[in-house]
């Protein structure tokens, strides 16, 4: 009987606030929208306060009414979409998933934003290691998108890990029942990522040389 060929252990990383460092230029732009839509602006101590809270609550707190939120999503992605391939990558990222390359994983990056948008970004700051990239169709459903990912792409489940720095992130991969390793240099804290039980948390990029081997080989 023959041996089964096991398929290459693969890494799928978010982009906002995992791979591109967009938290400040996206609390720009909602900022830039404030007097436009009567809300708060965010402060870097506001943003401590809130950047935790479910959507709804957050809005309330900003005293934004939630029947508008869908336009200015709708705005602020518009906006985003046009600056970024001016984001910085996030410090100490590419050169880990570099190495991890070398290694023998497969990467891939997906992200609400256009596919051309993510090519923009890797050709703006000469970034080779991604073996696929993905605009998906929106920021919802994230778990479908990781769905259909595995299934597009033919990836084996109990090698996959999925690379995020939102709670929606580990719950999205609870449901397709993959890894999970969460990032605290994004838009949520350590403290609530932890209450979401993904299988690790890092706080430094070098982490993920010593973590994603014990969770995929």
């Amino acid at each position: 009987m023959p041996v089964k060929k096991l398929m290459k252990p693969t890494l799928i990383c978010d982009f906002d606030g995992t791979v591109a460092n967009s938290i400040a230029k996206i609390l720009e732009l909602v900022n830039h929208l404030a007097p436009r839509y009567g809300y708060r602006t965010i402060s870097p101590e506001l943003f401590a306060q809130i950047r935790d809270l479910p959507l709804p609550k957050a809005c309330r707190a900003l005293k934004f009414p939630l029947y508008r939120l869908g336009q200015a999503i709708a705005v602020v992605l518009h906006d985003y979409r046009r600056i970024i391939p001016d984001l910085d990558p996030c410090p100490g990222v590419i050169p880990v998933l570099e190495k991890l390359k070398e290694q023998g994983y497969s990467l891939a990056l997906i992200s609400s934003n256009h596919t051309e948008n993510l090519e923009e970004w890797l050709e703006h700051h000469q970034i080779s290691c991604f073996d696929w990239v993905e605009g998906t169709s929106g920021i919802l459903h994230k778990h479908r998108s990781i769905k259909a990912r595995i299934r597009n792409h033919n990836l084996d489940r109990e090698r996959v890990v999925y690379l995020g720095d939102e709670a929606r992130d580990i719950k999205a991969a609870h449901h397709n029942r993959v890894k999970i390793v969460s990032v605290g240099w994004g838009l949520h804290s350590e403290q609530n990522l932890r209450k979401h039980n993904p299988d690790h948390v890092v706080t430094r990029p070098e982490e993920l040389l010593e973590i994603i081997p014990q969770l995929i080989s």
